[in-house]
């Protein structure tokens, strides 16, 4: 009996790190789970309604999960402290043929762009990192590391940077129990049954 065409075992074998990379990565967009932000605040807006953008000056404290932001933290950005400096483009038009740009009423109501701002600024190489992170969790045949990987971004939803250390200990105890020392376990039966 001949087994599946190599290619097929392949693209199997890229889907799933593939699927959780993007699943780490907009895991990273919630509060809590991918980052906490322990400050921000607006210091200077300065409008140019003419050409359509304004310069944005914000202080921000933001701590990123070692798990979801893994390029971060290798580049020594794993927590960000300090006044940082963005084109800030507007919500909207006014109507009409001079309609000018509506910025926002309140400086607080452009919180949330800085904050996506300090969260994507280096998107594509993170994914990057985290696909080239599930491959080797493909490449060394232990799917159960996303189990560990999953209950450290819970672990930093709760206690922050220690919170993820010890998810990641509760993780990798509990891949241990059900996955090594009772593998007639149903958990693990069903875990096996997903990815045969």
């Amino acid at each position: 009996m001949q087994g599946k065409p190599k290619i097929v075992v392949l693209a199997r074998r890229l889907v799933l790190p593939l699927l959780f990379a993007f699943m780490f990565t907009l895991l990273g967009l919630f509060s809590g789970f991918g980052y906490h932000l322990n400050y921000i605040d607006e210091l200077s807006f300065v409008k140019h309604n003419q050409l359509g953008y304004a310069d944005a000056v914000f202080a921000c404290d933001i701590i990123y999960d070692p798990i979801v932001f893994p390029l971060y933290w290798v580049i020594g950005k794993g927590h960000m402290n300090g006044t940082y400096q963005m084109k800030y483009i507007p919500e909207s038009y006014a109507p009409g043929e001079f309609g000018g740009p509506i910025w926002g009423i309140k400086k607080e109501d452009r919180y949330d762009t800085y904050v996506l701002y300090m969260l994507t600024w280096g998107t594509v190489l993170n994914l990057l990192f985290l696909l080239g992170a599930t491959i080797i969790i493909e490449i060394i045949g232990q799917r159960s590391l996303y189990f560990v990987l999953l209950l450290g971004v819970f672990g930093f939803g709760v206690f922050q940077i220690i919170g993820a250390f010890l998810g990641i200990i509760v993780g990798s105890l509990l891949v241990l129990m059900l996955f090594r020392w009772r593998p007639e376990n149903f958990i693990v039966r069903f875990w096996r049954s997903l990815w045969e």
